[in-house]
């Protein structure tokens, strides 16, 4: 009986402890590219990599047009004729993976620069946010399983983003 009053006070201090504590839950990433900044950003990246992405899409329309074209006429087709779209086909889509990894390694390598180069200004304005709503803890979005959106930081952040 004693050890179960323990541990009723211990509950207790424990709701005591949490009501006080003012939690916040924030996701930085999502807030940089979600504003303004990051989406002029997008345009100069996309302007900067324009021929590798329109070899991409051209790879990837005369792909869905040769793979069309097997299908409708794979019947009427001579051996040679398909295996020579059959075989342009796999040299196409070795070029489309190729230019799909180019254009994925760069646009990692951009989004990791322009996240480091946003990141004292994004540090700057949720210390900011937290000084404000006078917040205990601050946690990462990716680390939470479940928070009410009302302890979102994220838009509050993308707005301050927005106006700067």
């Amino acid at each position: 009986m004693r050890w179960l009053l323990i541990v009723v006070a211990a509950l207790a201090v424990n709701v005591a402890v949490a009501a006080e504590t003012k939690v916040g839950v924030i996701d930085m990433e999502r807030a940089l590219f979600l504003s303004d900044a990051a989406k002029s950003a997008v345009k100069k990246f996309e302007a900067d990599n324009k021929a590798d992405i329109e070899k991409l899409k051209s790879l990837q329309k005369d792909l869905m047009e040769t793979q069309a074209k097997l299908e409708k006429e794979a019947d009427i087709m001579g051996e040679e004729e398909r295996r020579k779209l059959a075989n342009g086909m796999e040299q196409k889509s070795s070029e489309y993976q190729f230019y799909g990894r180019k254009l994925k390694q760069l646009e990692d390598k951009w989004k990791k620069e322009l996240f480091n180069e946003q990141l004292p200004e994004l540090e700057k304005l949720l210390k900011e946010i937290i000084d404000e709503g006078k917040y205990d803890v601050v946690l990462n979005s990716g680390a939470v399983i479940y928070s009410s959106p009302s302890v979102d930081l994220t838009k509050l952040l993308l707005e301050r983003l927005n106006t700067k």
